[in-house]
């Protein structure tokens, strides 16, 4: 099998002036992910840089009192160190109901300048960084309304200390979003649950620094946001914190990214020596098989090979992993 050479997924482009987007209630929505006819609270061009905030929902729901600082002072966290941006949202007037919206607090829309339908925006993310020294570690899937327990953890030089009745355990950070996607055409906000071919709740541990998500724009602008911050995550549980995310945007034009991409109806990914194609479904077969088109589409548009021979790379090289939202697979770069 004869595989052709080509440039990684994710080209980095030239870094621009850097913008910071705070959180408060003006730039959040908190259980929704915007939709098109939401006003942008930013203003990017492709190739710049934003350094934008998030927040963990942990401390700040209403099952938890809705009080961020009464809730981590019963964990021993001094008030000064919740920070000013969690209270503030709190004690807003943003309406959040658990029994009917999401959890997720979202930052954005992000506007990005000249992205339109059928172009692809390329989410580069460079730093995730802890805003906080502490974080919330709970398991929140399949249980009902009630709050779950959770264990506040102290963090410190990159690593989090989990209190248990032998002693003290630790955990390495591994920062990542749960939540990162565009606004859809049809203009409808959707829970921040939600997953899909705009992107959302993709829930992946792998989406962190160093890694590049690519999402089909579908509105103009694109209207990007993130959010669900994790300081680390495993299977069924994740090490919630607030996180401060550098990114940088990069708007593929429709020409160029049929040329590399193919027609992809859905996200994907990339790193530096990989691709990582995306299958969402709640059927696992389903998934697989979207995520396996995916990855030969990429293969034979961006890299030269054949239909067979992407078949034959992917059963030889591809490592598949499965999420709560899908399949996903890392697939080493041809010739590397």
């Amino acid at each position: 099998m004869t595989i052709t050479e080509a440039p990684p997924v994710a080209v980095p482009g030239p870094r621009r002036h850097r913008q910071h987007l705070s959180c408060r209630p003006g730039t959040v929505l908190w259980g929704w992910l915007p939709g098109a006819r939401d006003r942008p609270v930013a203003f990017v061009e492709s190739g710049e840089t934003l350094t934008a905030d998030t927040v963990s929902h942990e401390g700040l729901l209403g099952d938890q009192g809705r009080d961020p600082v009464a809730f981590f002072g019963r964990h021993r966290i001094r008030a000064d160190r919740v920070p000013e941006d969690h209270r503030a949202l709190a004690a807003s007037d943003l309406a959040h109901d658990r029994a009917v919206d999401g959890p997720h607090v979202i930052t954005g829309p992000i506007s990005v300048a000249g992205a339109r339908p059928g172009d692809i925006l390329a989410v580069h993310l460079l730093e995730l960084r802890p805003r906080t020294s502490y974080g919330v570690l709970t398991e929140r899937h399949g249980r009902g309304r009630g709050a779950p327990p959770v264990t506040v953890c102290a963090i410190r030089d990159g690593r989090a200390r989990i209190p248990t009745a032998t002693g003290d355990l630790t955990l390495r950070l591994r920062p990542s979003l749960a939540v990162l996607g565009v606004a859809t055409s049809d203009g409808l906000r959707r829970l921040s649950t939600r997953v899909g071919s705009h992107g959302g709740n993709l829930d992946l541990p792998i989406l962190g620094a160093g890694s590049t998500l690519h999402l089909p724009v579908q509105t103009a602008g694109a209207l990007l946001y993130l959010g669900g911050p994790r300081l680390a995550h495993g299977h069924g549980a994740a090490l919630e914190g607030a996180l401060k995310v550098t990114l940088r945007v990069e708007v593929i034009p429709y020409e160029r990214a049929r040329a590399r991409f193919g027609n992809p109806r859905g996200p994907f990914m990339s790193t530096a020596d990989a691709l990582i194609p995306l299958g969402i479904g709640a059927d696992p077969a389903l998934a697989l098989r979207r995520c396996a088109a995916q990855g030969e589409e990429l293969l034979c548009c961006g890299h030269g090979l054949t239909r067979d021979q992407a078949r034959a790379y992917l059963g030889a090289a591809a490592e598949f992993g499965t999420s709560r939202t899908g399949v996903h697979a890392r697939v080493p770069l041809p010739g590397r």
